[in-house]
């Protein structure tokens, strides 16, 4: 008999072929844009930038009466010390510029700085004149 020889070893078999990837799963669907608000409701209030870290809108609260109020309170509270003289009136000048910047220009701060100055220029003043 004749024996057979097993058949030499060649390349290795490919491995099996893998399967394809499934594909990536679907976006979800695009959703309908928030309903509106009802009518009556105010629109959103966005924010706004504050200018040099707040110092802007502080400064801004000095300007026109609000900024004459001071002046004259701070000149009001120093004259009598530098001059040695009062000015009876400008305390009363700087009352009046304070509450001006008060109601009309809408300077709350300036406006109560402005007074508490006068106040105090004031107290002086009245000291000065009739103090000795």
């Amino acid at each position: 008999m004749s024996e057979q020889q097993p058949p030499e070893p060649g390349p290795p078999a490919p491995p099996p072929e893998a399967a394809p990837a499934p594909y990536a799963p679907l976006p979800p669907p695009v959703s309908s844009p928030p309903p509106a608000a009802p009518p009556g409701t105010p629109p959103p209030v966005l924010p706004t930038a504050i200018g040099a870290g707040g110092t802007a809108g502080l400064l801004s609260q000095f300007t026109g009466s609000a900024g004459w109020a001071c002046l004259v309170g701070v000149i009001t509270i120093a004259v009598p010390f530098i001059f040695n003289r009062v000015f009876f009136f400008l305390p009363i000048i700087g009352l009046i510029l304070a509450i001006q910047a008060i109601v009309r220009s809408r300077k709350m701060v300036g406006g109560i700085v402005g007074i508490v100055l006068n106040v105090i220029g004031g107290i002086i003043t009245l000291l000065g004149l009739f103090g000795g």
